[in-house]
């Protein structure tokens, strides 16, 4: 038991860490959280000597690790970067060492290393976050539904349903490039790119031809399966299919670069897809978030912080509403 009360100081990640880096997991989340490398010190080393990761790190005089971040790679994209894993031990929370440990990740450390984009992912069954991210100039983009494994919540008190996630990012240096904007989403795309100063040339469509490029991400615990699609074919078609029959809830992350995109999303809209979310610079070009699930979302249980997250929670639900599909309510696709 780590004793409460003792002077903190908040700095990026040494190896003497890695241990309480792991133990800090094990108080938060218990063996849930669903990336399996938080729990084996040599790894979150390994992990940290590299450009990809950079822990920030709460310690007492002993070395004890009481909260901490991380600001690591994440995108197809190496200059985007995303913080999140924020978490503070409960003896500490009354402290404002949350707010000490994101100020250094996303208002600091970003600057120093000269990182063009930063983005996060804010939980939505508790606002904390939402508005600790926001204070350091994070804004909303978009609304994973319903993504995060209900069992990671377990040891802070648990909740009934998968969480939902706020995307959430920071711009810093942005290169216009030519985007395909899908018919559909061409008003919230427009106003979110005006919103975060990207220029934009337009790309013309053109249909589903060659092979799907793509990676997926499987989440058995959340019921998730993430497609990472950089270009899609004739197949893309087949590849959901298959993504769909693994998992309840599939959401696609696509490229904005591709001039298939406007077909792709209408075949996923047919298919029950709504829109997720707007990713800058995701793929050097924007990403767009289609996703399905597979039950009506609780809406009621997003505690969501500020007008703007509200706003694009009603888009999203709105959008669900109208898509075809099995998995939506609507008649057809608008």
């Amino acid at each position: 038991m780590i004793e409460p009360g003792q002077e903190v100081t908040v700095g990026l990640f040494r190896p003497e860490d890695a241990l309480g880096v792991c133990l800090a997991y094990l108080e938060t989340y218990g063996d849930a959280f669903p990336i399996e490398h938080v729990y084996d010190p040599a790894e979150v080393i390994r992990r940290n000597a590299t450009d990809d990761q950079h822990t920030i790190v709460a310690r007492t005089p002993r070395g004890e690790v009481v909260g901490l971040a991380g600001l690591f790679r994440h995108a197809p994209n190496p200059e985007v970067y995303e913080v999140g894993q924020l978490m503070v031990l409960r003896q500490y929370r009354a402290s404002r060492l949350g707010a000490a440990i994101i100020r250094l990740a996303i208002g600091v450390l970003p600057r120093e290393l000269g990182v063009p984009v930063v983005f996060g992912e804010a939980v939505c069954n508790h606002p904390a976050s939402q508005r600790l991210v926001s204070g350091q100039g994070l804004a909303c983009t978009g609304l994973a539904v319903e993504c995060m494994p209900a069992n990671a919540y377990e040891v802070e008190g648990g909740v009934v349903r998968n969480v939902s996630l706020l995307f959430m990012f920071s711009v810093h240096v942005s290169r216009p490039c030519a985007i395909c904007v899908p018919a559909p989403y061409s008003e919230i795309i427009g106003e979110l790119c005006d919103r975060f100063g990207l220029v934009r040339s337009s790309l013309a469509p053109r249909p589903l031809t060659g092979a799907t490029e793509w990676t997926e991400f499987l989440l058995p615990e959340a019921g998730l399966s993430r497609l990472t699609v950089s270009r899609a074919g004739a197949d893309f078609g087949g590849v959901v299919a298959g993504a769909e029959g693994r998992a309840e809830t599939v959401q696609a992350y696509l490229n904005l670069g591709d001039p298939g995109v406007a077909e792709a999303v209408a075949l996923l809209r047919g298919r029950g897809y709504f829109f997720g979310g707007l990713l800058p610079h995701w793929f050097g070009p924007d990403g767009l978030v289609m996703q399905r699930t597979g039950q009506e979302p609780d809406w009621d249980a997003m505690r969501l912080d500020g007008e703007k997250a509200m706003t694009m929670r009603d888009f999203v639900r709105h959008d669900r509403e109208g898509v075809a599909g099995p998995h939506g309510t609507g008649t057809g696709v608008r």
